[in-house]
């Protein structure tokens, strides 16, 4: 049994996080903002740097902090057990790009790869829909891709219900899409 629990970003988790990393194989983890990083010109391997991105997490939140160039406020919490960094999630504060209006949606979360299948997706979804909540939100978009089985599941079992299918060439713009994403509502 998991004694999973969410918590704020804290420099404290650099070792298990890194861990995180490896099973990823990729600073594109869906939840982390882990690409805050690499706009940042920041290496998460290095320790300063990593306290350096974990500041950033706590200032993206705040209403007062303008955020980098094409980015939203957003708030980045974490799934973790003990020392164990498992995963996260992030909820947009707003939908003000085209990416986030028809792809990235308002929430966005990721469990590492040794931590899946424990019904840790929905522990990130739920607290990130609460921190919606918090913001006053009245619904989220959340949204997968096609083939993502386990992750319709989650936003279906939070109450998602499915607007569309939408087709990469739907897209007006060039998204950096390349499979089919499903869209969904859930109405806090």
């Amino acid at each position: 049994m998991t004694q999973a629990r969410l918590a704020q970003p804290s420099s404290s988790f650099h070792a298990s996080w890194l861990e995180s990393y490896d099973e990823w194989g990729t600073l594109d983890q869906d939840g982390s903002a882990a690409f805050l990083a690499v706009r940042c010109d920041l290496d998460l391997r290095e320790e300063d740097h990593f306290s350096q991105w974990v500041d950033l997490l706590h200032q993206m939140p705040k209403a007062e902090f303008s955020p980098p160039a094409g980015l939203v406020n957003q708030t980045t919490i974490w799934v973790t057990d003990g020392a164990a960094y498992l995963g996260a999630a992030s909820l947009r504060h707003s939908l003000a790009s085209e990416y986030l209006t028809e792809v990235g949606g308002h929430i966005g979360y990721g469990i590492r790869p040794s931590a899946r299948g424990r019904g840790l997706a929905r522990i990130a979804l739920a607290g990130a829909m609460d921190e919606a909540r918090t913001l006053g939100l009245e619904r989220v978009l959340v949204t997968c891709k096609q083939p993502n089985v386990a992750s319709a599941r989650t936003i279906e079992a939070c109450g998602g219900v499915l607007e569309s299918v939408r087709p990469p060439e739907s897209f007006a713009l060039d998204l950096g899409v390349t499979e089919p994403i499903r869209r969904y509502w859930i109405t806090l």
